[in-house]
């Protein structure tokens, strides 16, 4: 299994396209609101779904905000979607979210619900406002894995293709 090296081109030019796709403006509010979640939604909501990730819409000002949750709450929170969004929108004074979808979260293992608590808070810095190098982390975090994942599948087609 031998790889030839043909069309590779240096990490920092790869990385700024996914960052300008993927905008700075969105990482920064996705950290900022997974850190003051619970003061936004309140205790009841904070302890039913957490942000786990958000989607840029097309056009980049506007997201998906994906909650995972535990338990059977997915009725009820569905039912306060709209209110949730209003706060959000409202605390960055524009229009940041634009949909919510729900989603239950499962340990991989055991296929059980998995409990809400801080260890899945992956971007939590104990209530402190992000701060640039933390935002360019999480960018480059998402960036580095889509560039591994691109380069797996590429090795992938080279090998059926020597074959």
């Amino acid at each position: 299994m031998t790889y030839k090296k043909r069309n590779f081109e240096s990490i920092g030019k790869l990385i700024v396209p996914l960052v300008k796709r993927h905008g700075r403006a969105s990482i920064m509010n996705y950290s900022k609101l997974f850190n003051i979640w619970e003061t936004l939604v309140g205790e009841n909501i904070s302890k039913k779904a957490q942000p786990i990730r958000m989607k840029t819409i097309k056009g980049g000002d506007q997201n998906i905000l994906y909650l995972g949750m535990t338990g059977p709450y997915m009725a009820e929170l569905s039912l306060q979607t709209q209110d949730i969004i209003e706060k959000i929108n409202s605390y960055f004074s524009k229009e940041v979210i634009a949909q919510i979808k729900l989603q239950r979260i499962h340990d991989a293992v055991t296929r059980n619900v998995v409990e809400l608590n801080k260890s899945h808070n992956f971007l939590s810095m104990e209530h402190e406002e992000p701060r640039d190098s933390e935002t360019d982390i999480v960018g480059l975090e998402h960036a580095l894995t889509k560039m591994k994942n691109n380069l797996t599948n590429s090795r992938k087609k080279n090998e059926i293709t020597a074959d």
